[in-house]
C-alpha cells in the first residue's frame, strides 16, 4: 500500500476532526496549525469517534467520556507509559490530504529516560 488521497485540506474543520474510511478503518484527520495528523478514529475506552470531540491545540477530547489524546503522538498527555492510538503518515499534495496506513508514526510505547 502507499499514500492514498482521502480529503481536501479545506474539508477538515477547525477545532474538530474529520472521519474518513480507508480500507475499512475509520481514520480521524486533525489540523494542528499548518499540519494535518491522522490517527485511528476510535477511543479505546468505549470505541467512540474521536473526530467528533473538541480539539484544543494538539489534544482531542473524546465527546463521550472526556478522555484526551495528543493527535501528534496518539498518547494520552498524562500517560507517559500508555499504549497510543495508532497514528499514520500524512502528506499534502496540491491541497489534497493523503494517508498511508502502512507507515505508522508512533510506537507501541513511549520511550522514557531511565
Amino acid at each position: 500500500m502507499s499514500f492514498r488521497r482521502v480529503a481536501a485540506v479545506g474539508d477538515i474543520p477547525e477545532g474538530r476532526g474529520l472521519c474518513v474510511q480507508l480500507d475499512g478503518i475509520d481514520v480521524g484527520l486533525f489540523r494542528v496549525a499548518d499540519e494535518i495528523h491522522a490517527m485511528e478514529n476510535r477511543c479505546p475506552h468505549a470505541g467512540d469517534p474521536l473526530s467528533e470531540g473538541v480539539l484544543d491545540g494538539a489534544v482531542i477530547v473524546c465527546p463521550s467520556h472526556g478522555w484526551d489524546f495528543d493527535v501528534t503522538t496518539g498518547h494520552r498527555p498524562d500517560d507517559a507509559d500508555g499504549f497510543p492510538i495508532p497514528c499514520f503518515a500524512v502528506r499534502v499534495v496540491d491541497d489534497q490530504v493523503e494517508v498511508d496506513l502502512e507507515q505508522p508514526t508512533n510506537s507501541r510505547r513511549r520511550r522514557t529516560a531511565s
